[in-house]
């Protein structure tokens, strides 16, 4: 079976795939966790992208369980032992 490809069309493929990708956008991160239940994508976007996904959980987690006042003045004396 003979394939029939382009040089123009193989250019087009390789620029596709090799151009930087976009920087990731909150919206569309918790977009594709719900969607697949993981980040894919190329790794200049899917490290980022994690990133971003993890100070968005962590921000919601405090936001979820805030600290109480006994637990707030004993965390900034904690690591001065």
């Amino acid at each position: 079976m003979e394939m029939n490809i382009s040089i123009d069309e193989i250019r087009r493929r390789l620029e596709l795939a090799l151009r930087p990708a976009e920087p990731p956008v909150l919206d569309g991160v918790l977009a594709a966790v719900e969607r697949d239940g993981k980040l894919r994508g190329p790794a200049d976007w899917v490290f980022p992208a994690w990133r971003l996904y993890v100070e968005y959980a962590a921000q919601r987690i405090a936001e979820a369980f805030p600290l109480t006042e006994e637990e707030r003045g004993s965390s900034s004396t904690s690591g001065t032992r």
